[in-house]
């Protein structure tokens, strides 16, 4: 086979060399290869575009939301009462933290936690906080709703009424009334 390629060569010299190049020829294989290279780059710019108006989109999306968030986080941040819902229901509860702080100063140091019967009362008072502060964040977020509303006084009745069982049981203390036969 080598023999025959070489002889094959050694006939056809002179049409194999060339001094200069076919140039219609070379720029015609450039030309379709900028067509078709156009028609890709074309796709690929479109594609670009595509995920560049993503990323524009995705960008919008998360500082909206952080954005949001934010405004939320202050929203709840404020206090509300029930002054902002309604005037007279914030009357209403202005009286009863009159009567609760009269309470808490007669009620005097709450620090006698070696009584049990004090401790067990300041606890409840304590969840009643609790539910209190729960109850006012469920009427930022409701706004008015009777529920809401009644379990607020609710609890201010429940955490006065309490006070007086520490006051009575200080009371009790103080008088040297120690026998527990003796109820409220």
């Amino acid at each position: 086979m080598s023999v025959d390629l070489e002889k094959y060569l050694r006939n056809r010299r002179e049409d194999l060399d060339v001094e200069s190049p076919d140039d219609p020829v070379i720029w015609e294989g450039i030309r379709k290869d900028l067509q078709m290279g156009d028609a890709r780059s074309k796709k690929r710019k479109i594609l670009i575009r595509i995920r560049n108006i993503a990323a524009v989109t995705l960008l919008i999306l998360s500082v909206g939301y952080v954005i949001d968030d934010l405004i939320v986080e202050r929203r709840s941040g404020l206090e509300i009462s029930l002054a902002n819902v309604d005037s007279d229901l914030g009357a209403r509860e202005k009286e009863y933290q009159e009567v609760l702080s009269y309470k808490m100063r007669e009620a005097g140091t709450l620090n006698e936690l070696d009584n049990i019967i004090i401790a067990e009362l300041l606890e409840e008072i304590q969840r009643l906080d609790t539910i209190y502060e729960q109850t006012m964040k469920d009427l930022g977020e409701l706004g008015y709703n009777d529920q809401v509303i009644n379990t607020i006084f609710d609890t201010y009745e429940k955490k006065i009424y309490l006070l007086e069982l520490i006051i009575l049981e200080n009371n009790k203390i103080r008088n040297h009334e120690t026998n527990e036969n003796i109820f409220l």
